[in-house]
């Protein structure tokens, strides 16, 4: 019970928390399908080998049997980074600051902490539809690769607008002048040509020149007859600059790449707060590789506790009790970095520790998603699942599912 009114108490204060990051910034289109710790314990998650990526400050996934989004799904997850959340000022974002190598920089900065929800329907054979379940998860990476080289650029572009656009505004505001005032342009060129035609003068004869000093006199008029509204003007332009860049960015990461992940779910029974139980918990670790043409083979380890679970033996009434499996997977990836289509296929094989409970099983599947705008993503999922942890065959699962992120500013 301690547990799983800590659960209710963690998701409630995560999410007001992850709300209140939505403020006004750069759009990065981040979003992931919800692959979460917090999520995979739930079955959210369309697939349990995840390909280790960064994280944005904030990632609410909302995902939904209805078509209709009349009003806000009851199964949704949600992922807070604390690190870009309350080291904004103090944190080192730039490219050479998220490529660091030390592990200290690795673990906070990809450090996650997952909550989730989630409300089964009809349709759904491992969880009891009157009840409501939820989990709390943590995420961490101890390898990740390096930045692909089109988002080494895309980042070194974003990062020289934001200086532009503050400690290289005096240059950028010479330059704006010199595209948008023909006058002003006229006279820097006939500033240059002095030095050009300098015939028998030194640079410093020019500068002291009364010509020189006529045009460098009506260039200061110029710059300084330069209103705040003409200043906010230039500064607006960089930023559509930065939006536009923004808008088709993603993170890709190359080489090896490692994270660690564990959670604990909690079930609610029917739907009653002061009625619930611990539904399962475990720990799992992904590792693998991936290519620069965007392909990853991925390795899943993952260590499940299910307590007092109903199960059936031959010739025997159903029983109560313990079960725990360690599952081992691969998963073939192919991502190319910056494209709007992605796929993968996966293959898990249960085995169960615990004796006389359950037997093994097994899971494959195959997920593809397709961005169809900014952070709205189309995603499919097909497979042969495990059944859940419970004593039944293997079921044919088929999810068609809309993706909406919000609040992933940066």
């Amino acid at each position: 019970m301690k547990i799983t009114t800590l659960l209710t108490v963690a998701l409630c204060s995560v999410t007001v928390t992850a709300l209140a990051q939505n403020e006004e910034g750069i759009k990065l289109d981040v979003l992931r399908a919800p692959v979460s710790p917090a999520s995979n314990l739930l079955g959210i998650a369309t697939t349990d080998i995840d390909k280790p990526t960064d994280v944005s400050a904030f990632m609410l996934s909302l995902q939904s049997a209805s078509s209709s989004f009349a009003k806000l799904p009851s199964n949704y997850a949600v992922d807070i980074s604390p690190y870009y959340l309350f080291t904004k000022k103090r944190g080192d974002f730039t490219t050479n600051g998220l490529q660091s190598t030390k592990y200290e920089d690795i673990f906070k900065q990809t450090f996650i902490i997952s909550a989730a929800i989630r409300n089964p329907d009809e349709a759904e054979t491992n969880l009891n539809v009157n009840n409501t379940y939820a989990g709390l998860g943590l995420k961490f990476s101890i390898l990740r690769g390096e930045y692909d080289d089109t988002t080494k650029t895309k980042l070194d572009k974003i990062i020289g607008l934001q200086k532009k656009m503050t400690d290289d505004l005096a240059k950028t505001v010479r330059e704006w002048i010199t595209r948008n005032d023909p006058e002003y342009a006229a006279l820097v060129v006939q500033r240059q040509q002095l030095f050009t035609n300098r015939t028998g003068l030194t640079p410093q004869q020019v500068i002291n020149s009364d010509q020189y000093k006529s045009l460098e006199r009506q260039i200061s008029e110029k710059l300084q007859n330069f209103t705040d509204q003409q200043t906010a003007q230039v500064r607006q332009e960089i930023f559509a600059e930065i939006k536009q860049t923004a808008a088709t960015f993603q993170t890709s990461r190359v080489g090896l790449s490692w994270d660690i992940n564990g959670g604990v779910s909690g079930e609610f029974i029917d739907k009653r707060f002061n009625r619930s139980r611990v539904y399962n918990a475990g720990v799992w670790t992904n590792f693998g590789y991936t290519t620069k043409d965007g392909i990853a083979l991925l390795a899943l380890a993952r260590y499940l506790h299910n307590p007092n679970q109903i199960f059936a033996l031959d010739n025997q009434p159903n029983k109560i009790g313990n079960i725990n499996t360690l599952d081992g997977g691969l998963r073939l990836a192919y991502s190319r970095p910056q494209s709007k289509f992605s796929a993968s296929a996966e293959g898990i094989y249960r085995s169960v520790l615990s004796s006389n409970t359950i037997d093994p099983s097994w899971r494959m599947v195959f997920n593809a998603d397709y961005a169809i705008f900014q952070n709205q993503k189309l995603t499919f999922s097909f497979g042969r699942n495990f059944d859940g942890t419970v004593s039944k065959d293997g079921n044919l699962i088929a999810a068609l599912t809309f993706l909406a992120g919000f609040g992933n500013n940066r």
